[in-house]
């Protein structure tokens, strides 16, 4: 180069300037003729490519592979696809224009909808109406399970045979107590108390709990309603029946039948055949009783029956056996034999049989045991006295009228008329007391066989034969 540098400007002697530019004109005349000047840019000629060099050795080599590469088939040039071009040409080239490059677009940048200050308290706000709305709702049922803030006040509900859980859940709601029928629904399927409420009125308060509602309508609740019932001396099932059902206690047909089929486990009623409607006639005591509205027939029965229990008592029962013995001495008086006296020994069915006429025939307790001694009087003639002749059998047959009887009422073909069937009446006519069962078992000794009632005293005229009973019956009818 520095050769070519010498060429151009000479050596390293020091020329003029005029000498430089001398030289310099003459190597420029001496080049290879330029373009002219037209403002032109001639590039100048490329060089030829050369190709590479291989030695001659080279050339010839084929190298042997084997069946190395058998599996990979034949080689394809692939084609490269045309690198795109760009619209544009770079300034300095010829026939560019002057355009500038484009611009790389810019990503747009997303705009948030709502800051997150915003997001946290839309959701504190969110979680906390949804705790507040969960809070409420529980201390609502709280309440409503706890009867928070309720009035001591009292009221009175009934539950009716058959009602479900639905009928007591919205009877409750309907009357105030409860504010969530399906919440007490729930609770009562959870304590599994579902069945334990029973028919009946109860008095409650508004201000109880779920387990107080629901101790408080069970059969023996001291919350239950009650009724005190007097069952007077001398009624009939059938009154007392009708008494019970007037009084709100249970329905005269529920007793009825109750007492025809169930099997009451009493000593006193061993031998009493079941279906008839009046089977515990007799044997229902009567006193003053505390039942329950809307009471169960079989518990209201159960009552009465152990109450006759109590009554009578073992002493009692050997007092009966006391009065069989009196009975047979009188009957052996009579000139009856020992098979006979055996054969009309009385049971406790006999004796209420009798007590129970006592009672409805009696004018006051003073003349029981005397009325007892007319019964057992003709009891032991039946020979000369076969029948009793007992108005108040045949009032009973009658089905209870309240009006003076006939001769036709007296023909009437019944097992309880003493006026055609000798001896006692197939059963008891009604449910006697203390005293006409202590009659019954303490019979006065009397001579007497015949009784009328004495219209201008109001008691009883007993009469020992039959003419002066029947003179004492003429002179009531001219007393008229």
């Amino acid at each position: 180069m520095s050769d070519k540098f010498d060429d151009l400007y000479g050596s390293d002697e020091e020329l003029s300037i005029d000498e430089l530019i001398s030289e310099t004109k003459q190597q420029l005349e001496q080049s290879p003729e330029l373009p002219a000047d037209d403002g032109e840019y001639a590039a100048p000629e490329q060089p030829p490519v050369q190709e590479p060099y291989y030695a001659p050795e080279a050339q010839d080599f084929d190298p042997d592979f084997g069946a190395a590469f058998d599996d990979y088939g034949e080689y394809e040039d692939e084609q490269m696809p045309p690198a795109p071009q760009d619209d544009y040409q770079t300034d300095g080239e010829p026939g560019s224009e002057d355009v500038p490059p484009p611009e790389k677009p810019r990503r747009k940048a997303k705009r948030r909808i709502l800051p997150l200050f915003v997001k946290i308290a839309l959701y504190l706000v969110i979680v906390g109406v949804a705790a507040v709305g969960l809070g409420y709702g529980i201390w609502e049922c709280a309440q409503d399970v706890m009867a928070f803030g309720r009035s001591d006040e009292t009221l009175t509900v009934s539950i009716r045979e058959g009602d479900t859980l639905d009928d007591i859940a919205q009877m409750l709601a309907d009357k105030g107590v409860i504010k969530y029928p399906w919440l007490f629904k729930f609770y009562c399927k959870f304590t599994d108390s579902t069945d334990t409420m029973d028919p009946g009125t109860y008095v409650i308060s508004y201000n109880f709990d779920y387990h107080a509602l629901v101790n408080g309508m069970i059969a023996n609740s001291p919350n239950r309603t009650t009724v005190r019932v007097m069952i007077p001396e001398g009624m009939t099932s059938a009154q007392i029946f009708a008494l019970m059902e007037k009084n709100g206690v249970c329905s005269a047909d529920d007793l009825a039948k109750c007492a025809a089929e169930t099997e009451f486990d009493y000593w006193f009623l061993e031998g009493i055949p079941y279906g008839a409607e009046n089977r515990l006639e007799g044997f229902l005591f009567p006193d003053t009783y505390d039942f329950y509205e809307g009471d169960d027939p079989k518990r209201v029965l159960d009552k009465l029956l152990t109450n006759f229990g109590r009554k009578f008592s073992d002493d009692t029962r050997e007092r009966l056996d006391t009065f069989n013995e009196a009975f047979a001495e009188q009957m052996r008086a009579a000139g009856y034999d020992e098979d006979y006296i055996a054969s009309h020994r009385f049971t406790v069915y006999d004796l209420i049989t009798v007590a129970s006429m006592i009672e409805r025939e009696t004018a006051g307790a003073d003349e029981s045991a005397t009325i007892a001694s007319v019964i057992y009087n003709r009891l032991c003639d039946p020979a000369n006295w076969p029948y009793l002749n007992i108005d108040a059998t045949v009032v009973y047959a009658l089905g209870g009228v309240n009006r003076p009887l006939t001769y036709e009422d007296t023909q009437i073909d019944s097992p309880y008329n003493t006026y055609k069937h000798a001896g006692l009446p197939v059963g008891p006519i009604s449910n006697p007391g203390l005293s006409s069962i202590a009659a019954a078992l303490n019979p006065a000794d009397t001579d007497y066989y015949f009784y009328a009632l004495d219209k201008s005293t109001g008691a009883h005229h007993f009469s020992k034969t039959y003419d002066e009973h029947n003179a004492f019956l003429q002179e009531q009818e001219d007393a008229e």
